[in-house]
């Protein structure tokens, strides 16, 4: 075992926040995966996450469409770090979807480099968590290249004395005209003991660029709660619904 930091934001904020980057003690065991496709070349791909310290390597040429689909399984009480580098060429699209339903602790981070002109890149982000689960996640879009898309979605739930952060940048760089980011994170919080971090950012060295970002962060709607109760749903069964639904909003998305 050996203890790295993990998850430093490209751009740093106040330290008593606690999102500069967290130490991790990582396992052992280490697993590497390279994905390279050709022009053109369109391809769905799901690893397995079986808790261990992984690499995964993206390399998209032009043209080329990846769907990378990850699952932290029901019941793991491991540590997983996860790490995701992709480039992508001129119109190339990768999509990855990432859904967190496991316990122990787990840390991700994702980079993606819109290089190419028109390169798209879109993260779909659900995580459920409970007991004293852990979830760090850093997912980083960097444009470069001219009409540069992308889209950092994430909705999760939050029981327990669990703990959650979750850090969203988007990197508008020099070169990128045209290019649009956005980011958007849903959060449902279940017990007063959870903790939710949340630090989306956008950095921006170049004109004619967007970027938005927002995020919902809160307790079940009580008038919800109630409608659904006078329908004969009782309230816990009616909270399993509102927190499956988080989940059900990424899972949908996923190629058959």
């Amino acid at each position: 075992m050996n203890t790295r930091l993990v998850n430093t934001p490209p751009a740093l904020t106040f330290r008593w926040l606690g999102m500069n980057g967290t130490e991790v003690t990582v396992p052992d065991e280490t697993d590497t995966h390279v994905i390279d496709l050709s022009r053109g070349e369109r391809r769905t791909v799901r690893l397995p996450d079986a808790g261990a310290d992984t690499t995964v390597r993206v390399r998209l040429a032009e043209g080329a469409c990846l769907n990378l689909v990850q699952i932290r399984p029901e019941g793991s009480e491991n540590t997983s770090v996860l790490t995701v580098e992709a480039d992508c060429g001129k119109d190339a699209q990768f999509h990855w979807y990432r859904v967190v339903t496991g316990g122990g602790k787990t840390y991700d981070a994702c980079t993606v480099r819109l290089s190419g002109d028109g390169a798209c890149f879109t993260a779909d982000v659900a995580y459920r968590l409970a007991g004293d689960d852990v979830y760090d996640a850093a997912v980083t879009a960097l444009h470069s290249g001219r009409k540069t898309e992308s889209t950092i979605f994430a909705s999760g739930v939050l029981s327990g004395q669990a703990n959650k952060l979750f850090r969203g940048t988007i990197d508008l760089r020099k070169g990128a005209k045209g290019a649009v980011g956005n980011e958007t994170e849903d959060v449902l919080l279940l017990s007063d003991d959870v903790r939710n971090g949340s630090l989306p950012v956008i950095l921006c060295s170049e004109e004619d660029v967007e970027g938005n970002h927002g995020a919902s962060i809160g307790q079940p709607d009580e008038e919800l709660l109630y409608y659904l109760q006078t329908r004969g749903i009782g309230r816990e069964e009616a909270l399993a619904m509102l927190a499956q639904a988080k989940i059900d909003a990424v899972l949908r998305k996923i190629p058959d």
